[in-house]
């Protein structure tokens, strides 16, 4: 293989590591739909540690038909070893935080080397294996049932980690969150996985498993530039850049990026152990061989951590408004700690529209609103399944958030010319599933009807008194159509009411 060759695939495999949508969507292989294997060496090498056992070669003899090539196994002591001591640090921070241990892979007690179940089967002993190979970045492979209380559902795995074409004698700093990626999903296995498809099972809460992953890389390293990067970037589907997405959107590259939604509610919440508390309860469901929900789970932890201060339904409100103030509308020391390095969210300036986003899981719609007063109204037939929130911004960045009210089955707001007004509409949450939600936007051009509450009476009144006292115009307020607001609208008002 020649030089350019080499760069060439390892570019390659650094932009899969950046963005992992190109194997698959998961660096979890499906057990049942896999033609993925522990290596056999010709030269096989081992160094190991308390938990881990690494397999390698420095041999030039090994290579491996991938994509239609064949890449040499080569590797080196020195890269070896230093996986080895990243995956034992990164496990005893896990350990820390109150994680599951690694389940061993087999029993050290059975002595007849011709049993299947023997220890030469599964790497040679106990420890976690790690192999050095070229299948991709990194993945993580399940391989036999550890049905162990409380969590019954848990399998065993090994790990496999790409030997970076031999080109480094340590791990380089670019990827140290692959092991930490990876080793977080040889935990998760610890909790609960299957392949059915179904509610409750592994292909259908794929998204949480990899969301995971990529939240805990930056709890073994703070300083990982992974999740910003890959949030930083607007031409691939993000909740930043497709704010109406769930936070479950199983497609394309969203379920990294949906690392964000764990990181809001750490940061929100302010406790860490939140993640872990999803996972338990996770795995405790799963365990019971029922199908299981993830969003009533979420709802738990979020009261739980929150003294019941919280809902799932308030995270969604307030993780929307937490997005809005990325990149370019990003204000320090408020909302994310690194909202500035981000993408600034998707935004829609055409408000006088329908819009859809679905329920129950966390979408959102951002609407920018003119400079310019304005009454509106929103309708929409499910009062019950949406949030609505009006943002105003001043020159300053002050942000005032006003929840909106539903009133006869609508909502209703006056923006203010001088200063930035959005409508942030969101999902509720609710334990019984409901159509995607709809909405429409109009201007309300009912005379008289200040507060945009669909009738004409004395609190009008009062705020027409308070435009003629502030020397302000509203169109609403002009009854008698001369482009000022004064006595003689505020008699013409009167004069409404009392006929």
């Amino acid at each position: 293989m020649n030089k350019f060759t080499q760069i060439t695939i390892l570019l390659i495999i650094y932009t899969q590591m950046l963005f992992p949508e190109s194997y698959d969507n998961s660096c979890i292989l499906s057990k049942d739909n896999r033609d993925i294997y522990r290596n056999e060496f010709t030269n096989h090498e081992t160094i190991q540690s308390e938990n881990f056992i690494i397999h390698f070669t420095t041999s030039e003899v090994d290579s491996q038909f991938v994509n239609g090539q064949w890449l040499n196994l080569q590797c080196n002591t020195g890269y070896a070893q230093s996986i080895l001591e990243h995956a034992e640090s990164a496990l005893a921070i896990f350990l820390g935080h109150g994680w599951e241990n690694l389940p061993p892979d087999c029993d050290e007690l059975i002595t007849d080397v011709e049993s299947p179940t023997h220890c030469i089967n599964f790497g040679g002993n106990a420890l976690y294996d790690i192999y050095l190979a070229n299948d991709g970045v990194g993945m993580v492979v399940p391989e036999t049932p550890y049905p162990v209380e409380p969590y019954a559902g848990g399998y065993t795995s090994y790990m496999k980690i790409s030997t970076l074409l031999n080109e480094h004698e340590t791990l380089p700093s670019w990827s140290f969150h692959v092991i930490a990626h990876e080793l977080h999903h040889s935990i998760q296995l610890r909790y609960g996985y299957s392949v059915s498809g179904s509610p409750g099972d592994y292909m259908y809460n794929g998204w949480l498993f990899e969301q995971t992953a990529s939240y805990m890389e930056n709890v073994i390293y703070p300083a990982s530039f992974h999740l910003s990067t890959m949030l930083s970037n607007c031409n691939v589907v993000t909740p930043l850049t497709y704010p109406e997405h769930s936070i479950d959107y199983p497609l394309e590259i969203y379920p990294y990026r949906s690392a964000l939604w764990q990181k809001f509610l750490v940061e929100s919440l302010g406790d860490s152990a939140i993640v872990r508390y999803i996972w338990e309860d996770y795995g405790l469901e799963y365990a019971t061989g029922n199908p299981v929900s993830l969003f009533p789970i979420y709802n738990d932890a979020v009261e739980y951590v929150s003294n019941n201060q919280s809902t799932l339904s308030s995270s969604y409100k307030d993780y929307a408004i937490w997005r809005y103030f990325t990149g370019s509308r990003s204000i320090p020391d408020q909302y994310f700690n690194e909202s500035s390095n981000y993408c600034t969210a998707s935004t829609i300036s055409n408000f006088e529209n329908s819009f859809t986003f679905p329920s129950n899981k966390g979408a959102s719609r951002f609407i920018n609103l003119p400079l310019e007063n304005m009454s509106l109204v929103i309708s929409t037939e499910y009062i019950d399944d949406i949030q609505l929130s009006h943002l105003i911004i001043d020159e300053n960045n002050v942000v005032s958030v006003f929840e909106l009210n539903p009133n006869n089955n609508n909502f209703y707001l006056n923006t203010i010319s001088e200063e930035l007004n959005v409508i942030i509409a969101n999902s509720n949450f609710h334990s019984i599933d409901s159509n995607d939600i709809s909405f429409s936007i109009s201007i309300n051009n009912q005379l008289g009807d200040m507060n945009a509450d669909s009738e004409v009476n004395i609190i009008d009144v009062i705020l027409v008194i308070e435009l003629v006292l502030t020397n302000q115009y509203n169109d609403l307020a002009d009854l008698n159509l001369d482009s000022a607001i004064d006595i003689l609208d505020v008699v013409q008002l009167i004069s409404i009411i009392l006929n």
